[in-house]
């Protein structure tokens, strides 16, 4: 039967999984360390729920994916701190301990001092563009696709990124601390299982 798409089923979806865990397992735990086992079965929980729309190739579509479901997380988190904050009739502002989250993660998941310090600098989106074009190698339309944008906003979006992280550079050249996020092993050194 030439010409019908491939079924999926659970075959696939054992063949998919091996083929896409380790690096969403990567992707998480860089980002969500100490969560990174949930967000994995969430995201290949929603590719089972979505298998007949999930596209081929899939590695950006997972990618984007796996940032939801992070920010899901984080957002919940947040939300779970200020209620207990509230609860417990803390003297403190919770929101002022969960305002920087992104920033905490990114300082606790980094090899690298140099740049931790340069993406704890950096906006949010730029932080997270650069390590989805450094960590996951992802550019063009993948690169879009992950970010939920067209590829024109996605070279953009990398270029305002890499001149903001320039214009923080202080410890050492912006091309230093790029090549070094890039050429830094994409091995487990990052994942903390449980």
């Amino acid at each position: 039967m030439d010409g019908m798409p491939p079924r999926r089923d659970e075959t696939w979806f054992a063949a998919f999984f091996a083929t896409h865990h380790r690096d969403i397992l990567r992707y998480a735990a860089r980002r969500a360390p100490g969560e990174q086992d949930d967000v994995v079965a969430e995201v290949f929980a929603i590719v089972w729920r979505s298998r007949t729309r999930v596209p081929e190739p899939a590695t950006a579509w997972l990618y984007a994916t796996a940032r939801h479901v992070i920010l899901h997380h984080h957002r919940g988190t947040a939300r779970r701190a200020r209620l207990a904050s509230r609860l417990a009739g803390a003297g403190h502002d919770a929101a002022e301990e969960t305002a920087d989250l992104s920033d905490t993660v990114a300082e606790r998941v980094d090899a690298r001092a140099r740049a931790a310090i340069l993406l704890a600098r950096l906006p949010t989106r730029d932080a997270e563009v650069l390590r989805l074009w450094a960590w996951e190698g992802l550019e063009g339309a993948d690169l879009a696709t992950a970010l939920g944008c067209s590829a024109g906003a996605a070279r953009v979006r990398l270029h305002r990124a890499t001149r903001r992280a320039q214009g923080l550079m202080t410890l050492a050249p912006v091309a230093d601390v790029l090549t070094d996020m890039q050429t830094a092993p994409r091995d487990d050194t990052f994942v903390e299982t449980t």
